[in-house]
Order: structure tokens, then sequence, then C-alpha cells
């Protein structure tokens, strides 16, 4: 095993590469694809409303270059050093005290491409959507891109979540021992460890789960809860 192999980590960048072909030939239909389940990966973020005080622009600056440097190894140098430098003028825009020179940067920069095959660098997030970033928009909706993006993001996890919270619940009912207590939706609840509401909303939702529910009810119980409810149903004839 090389080092490269050993500090390999992935990012947006080297999954946009990875699925670039899906993303391309699906460039007119999906904003976003689901990668399956959560990947870890290295995500760097700097934000314009973050200050970093004089005595730490320094160490800030030389660290965070390194790891950008060493996720992207894979690259070819010329684009990770674009990378470099827009990160770069980003942490200058944050830094107090102009600490650092514009060769002190370029120095930094170099250093940090250099050392990229050597540098430890470990995922710090995971990632589950992959934006797409060969998606075309229409011409009244680019420049609300961004609000798209996350109303759409926000749609397939709560479709994730109830397609999840189905199954979990469907689960359980289907393999409930019928010699049990008689099924109840608190029975249900706690078996899921899903909220009592949760329960009600998914029963009424979806008529085809209630319907199983209601035949696990009418089925299940202890020998004493079925005695009961056999004099319960004798003692309404009679009546």
């Amino acid at each position: 095993m090389n080092i490269e192999d050993t500090l390999f980590v992935e990012t947006e960048s080297s999954l946009i590469k990875k699925h670039k072909q899906l993303l391309w030939e699906n460039r007119n239909e999906f904003i976003m694809i689901d990668l399956g389940r959560d990947i870890p990966i290295f995500k760097w973020f700097i934000s314009n409303k973050s200050t970093w005080e004089s005595y730490a622009v320094m160490n800030k600056t030389e660290w965070l270059l390194n790891q950008i440097a060493a996720a992207h190894k894979q690259f070819p140098k010329d684009l990770v050093k674009d990378m470099l430098t827009d990160a770069a003028k980003r942490m200058r825009n944050i830094s107090k005290g102009g600490m650092i020179s514009n060769a002190g940067y370029e120095f930094i920069i170099d250093k940090a491409i250099e050392l990229k095959d050597v540098t430890d660098v470990l995922p710090n997030t995971t990632i589950r959507y992959l934006k797409n970033p060969y998606f075309v928009w229409d011409k009244g909706d680019f420049e609300n891109r961004k609000e798209i993006y996350r109303t759409h993001l926000n749609g397939v996890i709560n479709r994730g979540i109830s397609e999840i919270n189905y199954e979990l619940i469907r689960t359980i009912l289907i393999d409930y021992d019928l010699n049990q207590k008689k099924m109840t939706k608190t029975i249900l609840k706690g078996a899921t460890k899903l909220s009592l509401s949760t329960i009600k909303n998914y029963l009424k939702n979806y008529p085809e789960l209630n319907e199983i529910y209601q035949s696990i009810k009418d089925n299940s119980g202890t020998a004493k809860q079925r005695k009961q409810k056999e004099y319960n149903t004798n003692k309404k004839r009679i009546a």
C-alpha cells in the first residue's frame, strides 16, 4: 500500500469527479444525486462572518491550506493551487493584522502542495446528497439556486425519513409475536422508538399500514387477554 492510498480522503470534488458521467448525463433532470449512504468526506468552509485574531493567523492559515491540499492530492497541481489561492484570499479577508504578505501566502501554498502526499487529513463530516454542478438552470432560477438547493435537499431528506419510518413500523408489526400482549399504538411506539403522534400519523396516512396494524391488534394477546376477549364477545351475543 502506498502513501497516497493510506492518506486518501473523499471530498465533494472527488465525488463529483467519481460520478461525473452520471451527473453530466442527468444535467437536465437531477439537481443532486443520492449517494445511497452517508459518505465520510473532508470539507472546508470559511465564513465571512468569522475573524482570525493576529496571534492565530499564521497557524490557522498554514494548517488549513495543508489540509485542503492533502485532501485533494489526487488532483492536478495547478487545480490544487487554484483551490488554495482562492482559500487563501478568503482567509486573508478575515485575518487581523496583515500578518502574512502576498509572498508569504504564495510560499505557504507552494509548501502545502509539496507536502500534500505526506500530510495526514481525516474526514470531518459526511455527505449523502451530492449537488450536480452540471445541472442546467432555467434563467429565472439561477440567481435563487442556493435556496432551491436547500428546498430540494429538505424535501429528499424528509422523503427518506418517511420511507425509513414506514419500513420500521411495518417490520415491527409483521414480526410481532401474537402471543404477546395485545398490540396497541403505545406498544408500537415503544418498539419503534417513535413518538405516539408519529405512529398515529403514519397509521392515518398509510391505509395499508393501518390494515396490518388492525390485523395484528385483532389477533394478538396473552392467553388471559384472549379469554377476556372471548368472554366479552359472547356476552355481547347473549345481550
